[in-house]
């Protein structure tokens, strides 16, 4: 009834420095992201909210993801050459494009104005971004053994489903080697 691995996550932060970007999946209208399926892009906009209330324009190695009920935790948001050093590198790993929908507070302030500059919280350059997820999934209420390096551990609940990114303790070692930012990983059990 539990699952033991390394959870992985995106971080909007580098030490103090929250000036990082952030994608949404859910926006008003659309409550819930849908579940990554290969071959299917993965609606997101920037992002003009932060978990941490702070936000920027700098692009991190990945990409933290907010906003209502924006769990999608199959996977993160990253650039191409690194969704690609990790396929190659990993097993269980899968690349989605992104169907971008324009943040209408791109052009437009709260107060209904137009926007005159450029929102802070837009990127501050062109950048090539995808979703790599793993679609290897673990009930955390009947777990079987999994043989890749990456899997995602579900809780279904009654209106909701939670999930987890997970690697293994040898694909955690290989990842921190790696030295990229923006990334959290941290071992946890997940109850059933």
């Amino acid at each position: 009834m539990s699952v033991t691995g390394w959870v992985i996550n995106a971080e909007s932060f580098i030490d103090d420095d929250y000036g990082y970007v952030n994608i949404a999946t859910t926006w008003k209208g659309k409550d819930m992201p849908s579940k990554p399926k290969e071959n299917e892009p993965i609606e997101a906009m920037w992002s003009n909210e932060s978990l941490y209330g702070v936000i920027g324009s700098k692009v991190g190695d990945f990409i933290e993801t907010h906003g209502v009920n924006a769990s999608l935790q199959e996977g993160m948001f990253t650039h191409r050459s690194i969704a690609e050093q990790l396929v190659k590198t990993f097993s269980g790993l899968k690349v989605n494009e992104i169907q971008w929908i324009e943040n209408p507070l791109e052009h437009t302030l709260n107060n209904g104005k137009p926007r005159i500059k450029r929102a802070k919280w837009l990127p501050e350059k062109e950048v090539d971004i995808v979703y790599i997820y793993s679609d290897t999934y673990v009930d955390v209420c009947n777990p079987q053994p999994v043989n890749t390096d990456f899997s995602t551990a579900i809780r279904a609940e009654k209106d909701y489903e939670h999930n987890w990114l997970m690697c293994t303790q040898l694909a955690k070692e290989k990842l921190e080697a790696m030295k990229f930012k923006n990334i959290r990983i941290v071992e946890s059990t997940i109850k059933g």
